[in-house]
């Protein structure tokens, strides 16, 4: 089963994954749409010039933490 490193996050892991592989840094970025009271945040994370995961959530943050669950799992699967 899958398990997290060092970092216990989603971002850590992947950022020791990559790091691990030589890939580089992964880089977030985060759209948002609806009202200011009821936002939604959509994060892609791109490792070099591939996406690798994509995340909803109703932080920032939340999104992210999904987009890199998706990116580090897409990665293992390889």
């Amino acid at each position: 089963a899958p398990t997290l490193g060092a970092g216990l996050d989603w971002k850590s892991s992947l950022q020791e994954l990559t790091a691990s592989r030589g890939l580089g840094v992964p880089v977030y970025a985060v759209t948002s749409t609806g009202p200011d009271h009821d936002k939604e945040f959509t994060a892609l994370v791109m490792v070099g010039d591939t996406e690798y995961g994509r995340g909803v959530g109703r932080t920032k943050k939340e999104a992210e933490l999904k987009a890199a669950a998706a990116a580090w799992h897409a990665l293992n699967d390889d």
